[in-house]
């Protein structure tokens, strides 16, 4: 898959400024357009709430005119650090909605979001926007967690052997050239506990991870080999519990994004929530991008 179209999405926060960044320096990378959008969203609360405290309502035409000077602003500014000079657009209605449907009737490759808005606070008592669009889009979502100071020197993509672990690992071969791309597969053996509950001693409990150990590496071998450009990657297998060993392998190799695959858009928030995904979503230090699978 050749990305071709990024859309990144501004509350003019600082995460939002990074993210936006990013996607500036992956689209000067590859050649790619990029759209930046700022959604407003006045509901019948905001007005009465600014009105309290102004004196006056605050119309969306004000807001519309407003956002749209600060947006004009801002690319000047990215343009200035990036050389990239993109389309923006200001839309109208919940954001995580307004940009999920922009981004799917424009045909978009690739959006890219910051990890928190503007009002952290407000964030994690009502669920980001950042989570919300991650529910709601079909395309890869690349979750910026850190300001770019630099491209992407080093990808961990974690995997599972599926087709939507493939479509990660070829998107971020895809995207990102002349980058160290790594592959790893946390294995756990199958009804270990209950051998140990079983009486089972520790030899034969070693006994069965290795044979999980071997069954995992010719796994790993044979899905490299069906990869779009193999020989980039370096497989890996940990045995163990997976968010846990992503994360800690993800600092080891010091790898400044994390790739994750997703079975299907319907099964997206069931992936964001009680799952590896969730995890490294709350706990990675490093940006984080999930690809739903193209099947």
């Amino acid at each position: 898959m050749k990305v071709e179209h990024i859309v990144a999405a501004t509350d003019f926060s600082r995460p939002a400024d990074a993210a936006v960044h990013r996607a500036a320096l992956l689209a000067g990378m590859g050649g790619a357009r990029l759209d930046v959008l700022h959604a407003i969203n006045l509901s019948p609360l905001v007005g009465a709430w600014r009105s309290l405290i102004e004196g006056e309502g605050v119309s969306e035409a004000r807001l519309n005119a407003a956002a749209t000077a600060r947006m004009a602003r801002f690319t000047e500014e990215l343009a200035q650090r990036t050389d990239i000079t993109p389309q923006t657009h200001i839309l109208s209605g919940k954001p995580a909605q307004a940009v999920a449907d922009w981004a799917r009737d424009a045909a978009a490759d690739l959006v890219v979001i910051g990890a928190h808005g503007e009002h952290l606070l407000l964030d994690l008592l009502v669920g980001s926007t950042a989570l919300k669009l991650l529910r709601l889009v079909s395309q890869p979502v690349l979750l910026v967690k850190q300001t770019p100071l630099f491209p992407y020197e080093r990808v961990l993509v974690a995997t599972d052997f599926s087709p939507a672990a493939r479509a990660a690992a070829n998107l971020a071969a895809s995207l990102l050239e002349d980058v160290e791309l790594y592959l790893l597969h946390v294995y756990e053996v199958p009804f270990e506990r209950e051998l140990y509950y079983a009486g089972s001693d520790d030899d034969a409990v070693e006994h069965y991870r290795r044979l999980g150990q071997n069954e995992a590496r010719r796994q790993m071998d044979e899905f490299i080999q069906t990869l779009d450009e193999p020989t980039r990657f370096i497989g890996r297998i940990r045995h163990g519990y997976p968010s846990a060993l992503v994360n800690q392998y993800a600092s080891e190799i010091k790898a400044d994004l994390l790739v994750l695959g997703a079975n299907r858009q319907s099964e997206l928030m069931a992936t964001l929530f009680g799952s590896v995904a969730t995890h490294l979503v709350n706990e990675s230090h490093a940006d984080l991008l999930l690809v739903p699978s193209q099947n």
